[in-house]
């Protein structure tokens, strides 16, 4: 066996897995656990415990993380950790280790997704080839894409959640300059700040000040809550006891992300299909209308017949960036040089 362990490092939780090269990856790994970031004081300690707890000693290492990579070091967005590559290979012996960004770690999935670990939301017009553009509101918003041309794969998460958000219509005017007061000085606002996990405990504030009433319930759910995202997100499904705040705080993210989804596809001409990845939409599934994000992504002037014919897809595999970073490592472990995905 020549063993990989690949992690999905987050802001909230980290998932690790150990896979044998050897076989298929899209086969279930030989060990995996799921750990809250913030129970540790950076990467080596999470590293350390799960592999002492698995007794498994693997040849290389490719680690994915929510957060900006260059130059063999990683410093996540929303954690204050610092990771390099010589220190894991230092620490653990690795014979090889390669730090990644999440959204590379995704996008290099999805070459080994089948057609079961995605959920289409609009058909479109797939063309072979072309580039493939991912959005993935989690914790915070990451976005990339991935080339595949002349045999060879390229992957590249990038920074782009980063981007000054920009209102579609009155609400969101009103939004923005809400953000503003709430945050004033040089810094824009992000779309990050509007459409992630970070987020939507900011919109529901916003429609609340705006004078939307809050539930009973939900109210004393958000009071105890140490993480306010989950009550905001259950309270939107409650089909018995609905939040109407709670439901507009939901679907202006969806609005919020269909327009900055459109953008990511305009700007990467994606006709291979746009991706919507992350923790959060695969539990609206069947819960909530994706209408307003469609609209959102579809309405972009003189391109909206372009915007009809790219797919839209929700990758619903909750281990998928897990998969990619295994994929990335298994790529570059390798010596036929096949696959040379970018950093």
């Amino acid at each position: 066996m020549t063993l990989l362990l690949a992690a999905d490092i987050g802001g909230t939780k980290t998932a690790l897995a150990v896979f044998d090269l050897e076989d298929d990856l899209r086969s279930a790994p030989l060990v995996q656990g799921v750990y809250a970031s913030r129970d540790f004081t950076g990467v080596p300690e999470l590293v350390s415990s799960f592999l002492g707890e698995t007794g498994y000693v693997p040849e290389y290492a490719c680690l994915a993380v929510a957060g900006v990579v260059g130059n063999g070091q990683a410093e996540l967005t929303n954690l204050p950790w610092v990771i390099s590559e010589s220190l894991l290979v230092a620490r653990f012996g690795f014979t090889g280790a390669w730090l990644i960004n999440d959204l590379t770690a995704l996008c290099s999935s999805l070459p080994l997704l089948q057609t079961n670990d995605w959920i289409e939301l609009q058909p479109g017009q797939e063309v072979p080839g072309g580039v493939r553009a991912v959005i993935a509101p989690g914790t915070g918003l990451g976005e990339g894409f991935l080339v595949q041309t002349g045999g060879a794969t390229w992957a590249q998460g990038t920074e782009g959640g980063h981007c000054d958000f920009a209102p579609t219509d009155a609400t969101q005017a009103a939004l923005l300059d809400w953000m503003r007061r709430q945050h004033p000085g040089p810094a824009p606002v992000s779309y990050e700040m509007l459409c992630s996990g970070l987020g939507i405990p900011t919109l529901y504030a916003f429609f609340k000040a705006s004078g939307m009433a809050e539930t009973p319930a939900v109210r004393a759910a958000l009071a105890k809550a140490g993480d306010q995202t989950p009550v905001i997100v259950n309270g939107a499904l409650d089909d018995e006891n609905p939040c109407l705040l709670c439901r507009k705080t939901v679907e202006t993210l969806l609005t919020i992300l269909g327009a900055e989804a459109g953008n990511l596809a305009l700007k990467l001409y994606s006709t291979g299909g746009l991706y919507i990845g992350g923790g959060i939409m695969p539990r609206l599934a069947g819960r909530i209308s994706f209408a307003p994000l469609l609209a959102a992504f579809n309405n972009k002037e003189k391109m909206a017949a372009l915007m009809a014919t790219i797919p839209v897809r929700m990758i619903t595999r909750k281990d998928a960036a897990l998969l990619g970073a295994a994929g990335y490592g298994a790529a570059m472990a390798s010596s036929s040089g096949v696959t040379m995905p970018l950093r």
